[in-house]
Formats: C-alpha cells, structure tokens, sequence
C-alpha cells in the first residue's frame, strides 16, 4: 500500500499526534509511506533515521490556511499526487482543505464545534460569534465531503461530532501518552532549585485562548490572600505569550521553561507535582494521560470532556472561578491520601488507552480497509 501521509500541522497537540504516529509506522515495514512534511513537524523529524519505505517531502510554503498559503499548498500537494499515485491517505488532524482523488483517513481534533455548552463561547464578541459561525458551517462540509472516515479520540467526541457532521463515517481511536514515558531520559532540570515547601502545578500547553491560563494569574492572587506563596506554576509558553498572559512581574511564580519536546517530557514531570488544566475545550489532551503515566495527581476542569478522560483519576473545579480553584487545589496539596488515591486510580485508568503501537496498529488497519 502506498500511503500518503499529510503532516502538515504547524502548532499544538497535533503535531505531537502525528509526530508519534510516524515513529510508530516504522514498525509497520508494508507500507510505503510518502509524508509532506510542514517547517514545524520537520524540525521534531529526523529523516536520515526512517528507513527507505519512508519518502519525505517538505512542503515549499507555510503550513497555515490562509488563502494564499493553501493554494501553494494545494498546488504542491497535486504535484506529488500526480507521482506517487497514492492507494489512500492520512490526516491526522483535519480539516485539510484539499480534495483528494483516492481514499483519506481524517482525524478531528476541533472541540469547538462539538462543545458548543463551554464556558468559552459565553463571553465571545459579535465577531467573534460571526466567526465560529462561519468556520463551523465550512468545517462541517470540509469534513463530509473531504474524509472517507473520520476517527477521534473518545466515544463521547465520536458521537458529538456524528451530530455534527450529520453522517456515521466515524470511529473511536484512543489517544494515549507518547513512547518517551515509557524509558524516560533524563535532562538537565528547566527550573530552579526547589525551595522549601514549595508545591509545583504543571500546565504543558500552546497558548491558546480555550486553555484558559489567564486565570492562573487569579488564582495566585486568590492564594496571596490566603497568605500562601509556596504555590508556584509551571508553564510552556513563548516568551511573547508569556510576556502577553502574564509579564515579568509573575517570573517568581510562573514559571515559563518554553516549548518542551515529547521526549523531555518526563523530565519535566519529575521537577513538578501537580498537573493542573484548566483548560475550557479540549477533544483529549495527552497531559492527562502523561501525568497518569508520571505518578502526578491531577486537578482539572469539571467538563465533560475531563471527565470521559480521567474518570475518578482527578479532582475537579470550576475553571472560570478562580475561588473554587484555589480551594480544590489546597485541597489536594495538603491531602496526601487524596493524591494518592488520585495517582493509583490513574495507574487503572491509563490501561484504558492502549500504547502508541496500538493506535498506529489502528490507523494503518482502517487504511488499509478503504482500500
């Protein structure tokens, strides 16, 4: 079967997804497998380590969707269709803006369509409003006439989004943590030498405005009222985005160690105590799963999606009140028994989500069954 494989992502999770199925496909040696590379995912991709049923191509321009952007892309996209003449095709992440002329696997990674009762959407502009409109009425379409099947992460996304798009062409592939925690490397240390007492919330995550770190900010101020200042938070920002959602007068107390590759991930675990997500949208983010796989407690947003996630492997709060968040979050911090509890239900719970071989073993099998 040649495959070919759209890596075009260029920001957040999808990128870590699509990265770890590459390195998954190399145990599957049947397959030729044509990958257009985006500037982003090239630079997480060593091609001299694949072996030869692996071609790469890099794509010539930016991975965005604007509209100049997507017919170079487009353009591009034909020319090695035209050559390779492909048998079927992946997109892990959808949309691709792209009609294809063989069979396409399309993965969907768009909480915002599917969500629509998050507290997100409650204080959107006009516009703001005119433009999810907008985007969900072209994604809906995107996606009913550009996929073949859809495959998501849960059964609950996979539901929702059969609503959606109003068709059943849709199955269930877990997500799951990334191979690195399996035989974690050790880095040297991103923060500073802990100091006494001090408790450590992790939050591995792009900015976005869905992830709602801005109310991190509230719930330190929150703490400082409570004359508690051992609490520090940890986070994974540019330095533009940190300096936009927070500024330098929070360097003592969030933490920013930047973008963090999959394989230190672990390590960075280790230096931390918490997960902490208050996320408002999310389909399945890996940070769960990772947490569970590190031994880390996890307190996070009371939304269904969590909840379908990690079950009774978390403690839940509000996201948009930052009260609540404080109290759960002491809550946690000075329960060792509840942390416990926590971790040991996520240990269980982790065996739900398979490895990343068994999701790769997953992809290639519903490739191949629209052969």
């Amino acid at each position: 079967m040649k495959l070919m494989v759209y890596a075009v992502q260029f920001k957040g999770g999808s990128v870590q997804v699509i990265v770890a199925l590459l390195r998954e496909f190399i145990k599957f040696a049947e397959i030729d497998y044509h990958v257009i590379l985006s500037e982003e995912i090239k630079s997480q991709v060593n091609k001299f380590r694949f072996p030869k049923n692996f071609h790469f191509y890099d794509l010539p321009c930016k991975a965005g969707s604007n509209l100049l952007d997507l017919r170079k892309r487009n353009k591009f996209f034909k020319e090695i269709e035209n050559k390779i003449q492909p048998d079927c095709g992946l997109c892990s992440s959808g949309p691709l803006y792209h009609a294809t002329k063989f069979p396409l696997l399309m993965g969907y990674n768009l909480p915002h369509h599917i969500y629509r009762d998050s507290p997100y959407f409650k204080n959107n502009s006009f516009a703001s409003k005119i433009r999810w409109f907008v985007r969900r009425v072209l994604h809906r379409y995107l996606y009913r006439h550009e996929a073949s099947v859809c495959f998501v992460q849960t059964d609950d996304v996979n539901e929702r989004l059969r609503k959606f798009i109003k068709k059943n062409n849709v199955v269930t592939i877990s997500n799951t943590y990334n191979t690195a925690y399996n035989e974690p490397l050790k880095f040297p240390n991103k923060l500073p030498m802990k100091a006494l007492n001090e408790v450590r919330m992790l939050t591995i995550a792009a900015y976005y405005p869905h992830k709602n770190l801005e109310i991190i900010k509230k719930v330190l101020k929150e703490l400082w009222k409570r004359n508690i200042y051992n609490y520090k938070f940890v986070v994974t920002l540019t330095e533009e985005h940190y300096n936009k959602l927070f500024g330098e007068e929070y360097r003592e107390h969030i933490y920013n160690v930047g973008f963090v590759p999959s394989i230190e991930g672990p390590s960075l675990y280790n230096e931390c105590d918490i997960m902490f997500l208050p996320t408002l949208l999310e389909c399945f983010s890996a940070s769960y799963a990772e947490a569970m796989i590190m031994g880390k407690p996890i307190i996070t947003s009371d939304m269904s999606f969590a909840h379908v996630v990690c079950k009774d492997a978390a403690v839940y709060f509000n996201p948009v009140d930052s009260v609540d968040i404080t109290n759960k979050l002491i809550s946690l911090v000075t329960d060792n028994k509840l942390q416990e509890q926590i971790v040991k239900n996520g240990k269980e719970q982790l065996l739900q989500f398979g490895t990343s071989e068994d999701r790769a073993k997953e992809v290639l099998r519903l490739c191949k069954s629209l052969l």
